[in-house]
């Protein structure tokens, strides 16, 4: 794959090796012909010399990939080289190698197996950032912090409050990976046209059959042009690179010199710069930053060639091997480098609380108005409040100081009442209480 490195994953590069992506080929013909035998379709004594042929070393591993090039794709060479290697020990058993099997049969299934694998990694790493962020947000629940929305300050809320949603986000899109077990991750298995024709009556139990071999779900169908599983797998990688952008783009926000509420961990040689020896740049958030539009287009494509055509598809199945393990690949370093984020993430509380002041009290404005609003009326009370806002921004003072002379604040609510809306009471325990609901609810086992 031509992936720079800080965007590739080690795991992934296993994953979707060559000789990785053969042993899954393999693992569907040892499946497939142990399946057959069971259902008396083939003799046993065959299905344990295939299974012996899957398990031996297999020398040239990317033979059968470097002949798809020619043969149109990799299952033509690979079936026809194990057969050989069978025959070469078993010659009586070489006639029942996939056998009723095609060659989209063992590409979608061995497809599959390595997406499932990219799938427990992605469980395995969104676990920990999970972790981490339960950490984060249980640590710092009532930490004071300025909410932006439309990239300005709005209400006071709390960093844990921010924490539990970026948790409860990486909850959300771990669930989705891990409803593909139930389904989306499904073999394949329909002989030349989808019929199972080959296999005569036993067809369907032996799809379920190969389906218990390899973990998969058993579809009850052959779908092999009918794809809207490819694109649930896809769109499920997706929430999860959507959802570590979303965690990635809102530190880099918070590490701007002019913020700086986070920082990434400190160590030698992160973050510097060529020219500038001062800087200290962001990282680990670039990359989901980065991914996310690349996954979305790698996306968009798998949803523009579900149209495959009659019962195989020229062209339109072949893209999904480029799109598949690039799109699988790219969001699993999504999550590795948000869990090394959120996992050494340094958090300056006073840079918070120094934060929320910069506009003299402007962020307790809501807050003034609603207290006003039991005793002048909801738009009376607005009207009174913006009219003090522009004072503050006009620069005759802070709001605070500018409402407790304001005659008309002082006839509606009193001194301890106003102190309390300085104070930013209401928004900070209300922002609290939710992040500890939050955290109960998707804290990770």
């Amino acid at each position: 794959m031509l992936i720079e490195p800080q965007f590739r994953s080690a795991d992934a590069d296993r994953i979707w090796r060559l000789d990785a992506r053969l042993r899954r080929m393999l693992a569907f013909e040892a499946g497939l012909a142990a399946a057959q035998a069971k259902a008396g379709l083939i003799p046993e004594a065959a299905a344990a010399r295939i299974a012996e042929a899957c398990a031996a070393p297999c020398p040239g591993d990317d033979d059968a990939f470097r002949l798809a090039a020619t043969a149109g794709n990799p299952a033509i060479p690979f079936v026809a080289r194990l057969t050989a290697q069978v025959a070469a020990a078993a010659p009586e058993a070489a006639a029942h190698v996939h056998r009723g099997a095609t060659s989209q049969d063992v590409i979608d299934t061995a497809m599959v197996l390595g997406l499932a694998e990219i799938a427990a990694a992605l469980d395995t790493t969104l676990r920990e950032a999970m972790r981490a962020l339960a950490a984060l947000a249980s640590s710092h629940a009532t930490t004071p912090i300025a909410a932006r929305t439309l990239l300005q300050q709005a209400t006071p809320i709390t960093f844990g409050l921010k924490a539990a949603q970026w948790l409860a986000a990486l909850d959300r899109a771990r669930r989705g990976v891990a409803a593909l077990r139930g389904d989306a991750f499904a073999v394949q298995l329909g002989g030349a046209t989808g019929t199972l024709a080959g296999m005569g009556a036993a067809g369907p139990a032996i799809r379920a059959g190969l389906a218990r071999r390899l973990g998969l779900a058993d579809p009850g169908q052959c779908w092999h042009t009918i794809r809207d599983r490819v694109l649930a797998i896809g769109a499920a990688f997706a929430a999860v690179a959507g959802a570590a952008a979303k965690i990635a783009g809102d530190v880099e926000l918070l590490m701007q010199s002019e913020v700086g509420e986070l920082r990434e961990r400190a160590e030698p040689g992160r973050g510097g710069s060529s020219a500038m020896p001062h800087k200290r740049n962001p990282v680990d958030p670039l990359v989901p930053v980065a991914i996310l539009p690349v996954v979305g287009g790698l996306v968009a494509a798998l949803a523009t060639s579900q149209a495959h055509a009659h019962e195989r598809a020229a062209g339109a199945w072949h893209a999904e091997w480029i799109v598949l393990p690039q799109l699988s690949a790219l969001t699993l370093a999504a999550a590795e480098r948000l869990a090394a984020l959120v996992a050494g993430l340094e958090v300056d509380t006073a840079r918070m609380a120094a934060n929320l002041e910069l506009h003299r009290g402007l962020l307790a404005a809501e807050a003034l108005a609603a207290a006003l609003a039991a005793k002048l009326g909801r738009a009376d009370a607005h009207r009174l409040v913006e009219m003090l806002s522009a004072r503050v921004r006009d620069g005759h003072g802070d709001l605070a100081a500018l409402a407790a002379a304001e005659p008309a604040v002082v006839a509606a609510i009193d001194a301890e009442s106003l102190r309390v809306v300085f104070a930013h009471a209401g928004p900070l325990a209300s922002a609290a209480a939710e992040a500890r609901r939050l955290i109960d609810r998707h804290r990770p086992e």
